[in-house]
This record gives C-alpha cells, structure tokens and sequence, in this order.
C-alpha cells in the first residue's frame, strides 16, 4: 500500500493537473476541496472545514503526506495555521506546501509575504516540509486573460517587465515526483519556471503568431487597473493581492529562470512557443477557426 496523500485544492489550475496524475497512476489519494462537484468521476472528494480544527483533525488523521495548496483570502494565515496544527496533532508525516518564488516575510509584495509567513508558521512547526514555488502559469493566457485576448488586447499595470511563465502540467510533474518519495526532498525550496522569461508583449506575439490574430499588449497604470477591478467589484483584499503580483514583474522581480525542473526529471520544461502552438484553438473565435481549418 503506497502513501496515502490529501491533495487540497484540487480543482485549480495546478490541482486538477496533479488528481489526473494520481487517478491515472491509481496510487492511493483524498482531494479535498470545498467543491466537491467540480472533481473528476472516480475521484474521492471530502469537504473540509477549515474554520474548525476539530474536522481537520478528523480529516487528516488518515494522511500520510498533505499536498497543501492554499488560495489567497483574507483568512490565508488563520487558515493555514489551523491545518499546520492540525497535520500535527493528526501525525501527518510530510506537507509539501505550494508556495512562491521570492516568499518572504516582510516581503515589500503581499503575496510574497502572506506565503512567507505560512512558510515560517511550517518550518517552526517539527513536520517534515517542501516548498514548491512555481512561477505564474502558462494557462493564465487560457483563462484570466482568454477574454481579453478574445477581444484583442491584454491591459495590465506590468509595464514591461518580464516572467519566466511555467506550464502547471509541468508543476504537477515535480509534485507528482515529490509526493511519491517526499522525504528526498525534506526542507528544500524547490523553483519551478520555464525555459526563459518573456514580457506579455512578447508572449502576445508568440500567441499571435500560433492564431494568425492581431493582439496587443497595453501597459496601464495600477490607478486604472484598480478603477477596472473595483467596478468588476474586486474585494480590496483582492486588489490589492493582485497588484503585488503585477508589480513584482512591473520590477523586474520575475524574471529569473531556473533549472530545478531539469535536475528532478532529466528533461527541460515545455517552451511557451510549443504551449501555444498546443493551446491554439482556444484563442481562435469559432468563426475564425472554421476559416482557417479551410485553408
């Protein structure tokens, strides 16, 4: 009988990736989500309230190594100190927390710090840990940004600042890796990237290029993002979140390419040239694909 291992977070970007790796595998996993419908047929799903220790003790006293992913929310500390404290007392053997690049405590990014903090409330904690810190995805052109690219332009407070954009797939492949033998991984931080950093106007042109669409990138102030995000009617806590995040690659603080991928799994990340020319068609309006299918 193998690991027996929770993958929280199951249904987002990175999570979904990693349940399909296990289901295809048939190695031993919960998914817990507060979701439950969104899982996959066949997959074992539980609840978990992460309001109440109690229940997360329950949950995590069959776990052997907890696979935590945790969205940003105003909670994300109290939150994240209830499932530490309860992996604890639950005698869970290994957690390995996803986390970011540059986390730190006191970090001037807010995200950076909120990860930096969890990342502290863990090592302190006696539970043998791993960081995996992938940088921003791929599929961000697939899914935050697929509307405005449907329309043709991307408005973003990133001026031209670059990233090193990595595919979740690729991010699964580590976890995946980690979670069947965690503890050759105890205590590292683990950078996830891809093969080079672009700025959005580069990858718009890559994107272009695949589709045969004029895209363009617009950089805008964090002033008008904000007026657009808060009559989207955005949370501040929201707002504020995602403008870190922007303005963490707006100086050039996401740029860095690194080679951990390479040196778990032998072989280079997948390039965003080969993402987009694999992700084409969702970028195409319908009428457009049918268009060029005839040529």
């Amino acid at each position: 009988m193998g690991l027996r291992v929770m993958i929280t977070g199951p249904t987002g970007t990175l999570g979904q990736e990693l349940v399909q790796k296990f289901k295809n595998a048939g190695l031993p996993f919960v998914a817990a989500s507060r979701a439950l419908e969104r899982l996959p047929e066949g997959v074992r799903g539980l609840c978990l309230d992460y309001e109440n220790s109690l229940i997360l003790e329950q949950a995590l006293s069959d776990v052997d190594v907890l696979f935590f992913l945790q969205p940003f929310s105003a909670k994300m500390i109290d939150e994240a100190a209830r499932v530490i404290k309860a992996a604890r007392n639950s005698g869970v053997e290994f957690i390995l927390r996803i986390s970011e690049i540059g986390a730190q405590a006191g970090s001037p990014y807010l995200f950076r710090h909120l990860h930096g903090q969890v990342e502290e409330m863990l090592a302190q904690s006696g539970i043998p840990y791993a960081f995996l810190k992938p940088a921003a995805y791929m599929q961000n052109f697939l899914r935050g940004y697929r509307e405005a690219l449907m329309q043709g332009t991307l408005f973003l407070p990133e001026g031209e600042g670059r990233t090193a954009f990595v595919d979740a797939r690729d991010v699964a492949d580590v976890a995946f890796e980690i979670l069947k033998n965690p503890w050759g991984f105890s205590k590292k931080s683990l950078e996830i990237t891809g093969t080079r950093a672009l700025s959005n106007a580069e990858a718009l042109a890559i994107i272009s290029n695949c589709t045969r669409r004029r895209l363009s990138y617009v950089p805008v102030t964090e002033e008008a993002a904000l007026r657009l995000w808060q009559r989207a009617g955005m949370s501040p806590f929201e707002s504020e979140i995602r403008l870190s995040l922007h303005r963490a690659t707006r100086e050039g603080s996401t740029d860095r390419v690194f080679e951990t991928f390479k040196k778990i799994l032998g072989r280079p990340p997948r390039r965003f040239e080969d993402f987009c020319r694999e992700m084409r068609s969702s970028w195409i309006p319908h009428s457009e694909g049918l268009e060029l299918s005839r040529q």
